[in-house]
């Protein structure tokens, strides 16, 4: 039995999951935001909770920040400030003595694309690029069959590849970054700073990528500029790392892919412009299959990993 934690900046998600992937128990419950203490306090809780008073093999927990794996360290939690609290703790130490079980921890890009590469639709590729479209864009790099974190942790960073070096600032501390354009807040500044001037569907809709798709969907020439934007700085970016790595699939999830094949065929499309036709050909490009199930089902499989290669090291 491992429990699986996705820490994220309004809730927290837990899961109780067995070795096969199945999910035996579900935990959704709003985040502890501000002081470290309470958050820690609340992992504790809700691992009791979806263990059922059991000991589990091991938890594994998703957050939304740089981990450096060969300390456990958090180095970086930009929208929890309870999180950012915690900066520089070893949060797995913590955990794991608080509730008396191997504790593993890891970003929550990286546990996604864990848990797409082992049961979603990376299965059965080698090497695997995930992307997480939300509020931020996230990324895993799955080669050979394993996570690759990097020299400390940030690995599989591309939201913030510049895409723009006139662009707008990133909370990273650059400009232009992909992020600044892919994360829902870019969909949203561009979307406002379109409509501002030109006659569009969206004049008195709340803008959000789903509004925005629907009246791209439409025909709305102002919807279709944004996404298409999207698309080609995505493609640009996307490119560039199938020219340096070569992968064999590509998945596309978070919640800015409910836009579903919509997108998805754009990104495909402008991604095909910026790589070697033979890398281009090479990759597959899919949609994420786990959903909202991801999170958790990926935290779970950080703790059956790092269980594993603690086991045999």
């Amino acid at each position: 039995m491992y429990v699986g934690l996705d820490v994220g900046g309004t809730n927290l998600k837990g899961a109780r999951v067995a070795e096969d992937g199945s999910v035996e128990a579900r935990l959704h419950e709003p985040v502890a935001r501000e002081r470290g203490e309470d958050l820690l306090e609340q992992l504790r809780r809700a691992v009791q909770t979806l263990s059922g008073g059991s000991r589990p093999d091991a938890v594994g927990v998703g957050v939304p920040g740089i981990v450096d794996h060969r300390t456990s360290r958090l180095q970086g939690a930009p929208n929890l400030p309870a999180l950012a609290a915690l900066k520089d703790a070893d949060l797995a130490a913590e955990l794991t003595h608080r509730v008396a079980c191997p504790a593993f921890l890891d970003n929550d890009g990286n546990a996604a694309g864990l848990a797409e590469a082992w049961l979603g639709a990376g299965r059965g590729a080698s090497s695997l690029l995930h992307v997480t479209l939300g509020t931020g864009v996230g990324g895993a790099v799955i080669l050979d069959g394993r996570l690759w974190r990097g020299q400390s942790g940030y690995a599989g960073e591309i939201g913030h590849i510049q895409v723009d070096p006139q662009g707008v600032p990133c909370g990273c501390g650059s400009v232009g970054c992909m992020e600044t354009v892919v994360g829902i807040r870019g969909w949203v500044r561009r979307a406002a700073e379109l409509r501002a001037s030109r006659a569009t569907r969206l004049k008195d809709v709340a803008l959000e990528p789903a509004t925005i798709v629907a009246a791209a969907r439409e025909g709305d020439a102002v919807a279709l500029q944004v996404v298409d934007e999207v698309a080609r700085c995505l493609g640009q970016g996307l490119g560039g790392l199938l020219n340096a790595l070569n992968f064999e699939r590509c998945t596309i999830g978070g919640g800015v892919s409910a836009a579903g094949p919509f997108l998805l065929e754009r990104i495909v499309r402008e991604t095909r412009s910026r790589c070697w036709a033979n890398v281009f050909e090479n990759c597959s490009f899919r949609l994420a299959e786990l959903g909202n199930e991801a999170g958790v089902v990926g935290a779970a499989r950080v703790a059956m990993v790092g269980l594993a290669d603690r086991r045999w090291a």
